[in-house]
């Protein structure tokens, strides 16, 4: 990419009364950012329930598959997304285990097997993250504690303000 120098003005009077001050210096200034999301750009109503119930299912099947002996079962339910009026599907188990490292490697060998991509992040916890399409799984294991933690998520839906909020409340005020 090559920078070629504007002569005219810029249109903002800081950056315009800084080039006529320091020619000698480069001013190099970015296009503005595109504005959020539209958030009346709502998703067709029925999505968000069919997308909770893809991430739920896909969430038991990969814990089943991970952690034959597990008594846990994956807790499925809407959060809020990127950006206001966003919300996303998200499934997760945290739990205890001591054998937390070998789920970590059956989860892994499993997602590979179905075409996710996956690797594990640089740090001292055991952790795997695998992304397919729009989803995202993420699982940790601390060999001290035995605390595993595994979370399936989908992309973000625009559903707009009021319908996220009603998608994200839980009973007993929980958000």
């Amino acid at each position: 990419m090559e920078l070629q120098p504007v002569p005219d003005p810029t249109g903002d009077p800081f950056f315009d009364a800084l080039r006529r001050r320091h020619p000698d210096v480069d001013v190099v200034l970015l296009p503005p950012e595109p504005p959020p999301a539209d958030p009346d750009a709502v998703v067709d109503e029925d999505l968000p329930g069919a997308v909770l119930a893809r991430v739920a299912t896909l969430a038991e099947d990969l814990w089943a598959a991970a952690a034959r002996d597990s008594d846990a079962v994956p807790e499925a339910r809407m959060v809020y997304g990127d950006g206001p009026g966003a919300v996303r599907a998200a499934s997760r188990v945290a739990t205890r285990r001591d054998d937390g490292f070998h789920v970590l490697v059956a989860l892994r060998h499993e997602l590979e097997t179905h075409g996710w991509a996956v690797t594990r992040p640089p740090g001292a916890v055991e952790r795997i993250e695998g992304h397919l399409d729009d989803l995202t799984v993420t699982a940790s294991y601390v060999e001290g504690t035995g605390a595993l933690l595994f979370r399936l998520t989908s992309g973000s839906l625009t559903v707009g303000l009021d319908r996220a909020r009603e998608l994200t409340r839980h009973p007993g005020g929980g958000r």
